[in-house]
C-alpha cells in the first residue's frame, strides 16, 4: 500500500494530540485545580487559563455547560449528546450560583480527563474541590 500525504497527517495529527495531552497532563495540577475553585470566572494565571482553555477546546459531542434554569439561576449542567431531542440533556445537577455551576463543570471535565489519561493519576482519587459549597 502506497503511503499518502493523508497517512503522514493522520499520523501528524496523533503525535500531536499525545504530545498536547501529556503537556495538558503536567500543567493539571492541584494549585490549578484551587485556583479555578477560587476565581472561576478569572483572572486566572497563565497555567490554569491554559487548562480551561485545553478543556474548553474538547470536541462539542460530551461537553458539559452551564445552562440557565431562570432569569437569575438557579443554573444547571448539560450535556451536549448528538442524536438526543435538540442535542442536549440536562444532568440533574441544580447550583445556586453561576460560579458554583462553572465549577461543577470543570470538576467533571477534570474527572473525565484524568479518566481518559494513562498517568496512573485516578480521578476518583482527586478531592472534589467546590463540591461542598
Amino acid at each position: 500500500m502506497m503511503r499518502t500525504s493523508e497517512h503522514r497527517l493522520n499520523e501528524l495529527d496523533g503525535v500531536f494530540e499525545r504530545r498536547s495531552r501529556a503537556l495538558l497532563l503536567e500543567r493539571f495540577t492541584h494549585d490549578v485545580v484551587v485556583a479555578f475553585d477560587a476565581s472561576p470566572l478569572g483572572p486566572h494565571n497563565d497555567k490554569t487559563a491554559r487548562v480551561v482553555r485545553a478543556l474548553g477546546r474538547a470536541a462539542i459531542a460530551g461537553k458539559e455547560i452551564v445552562i440557565s434554569l431562570g432569569e437569575n439561576g438557579p443554573w444547571g449542567i448539560g450535556r451536549i449528546v448528538l442524536g438526543e431531542p435538540g442535542n442536549f440533556v440536562r444532568l440533574p445537577q441544580v447550583c445556586t450560583s453561576y460560579e458554583e455551576a462553572l465549577r461543577r463543570v470543570f470538576a467533571i471535565r477534570r474527572q473525565a480527563f484524568f479518566a481518559g489519561s494513562q498517568s496512573g493519576c485516578e480521578a476518583s482519587d482527586m478531592e472534589e474541590v467546590g463540591s461542598a459549597q
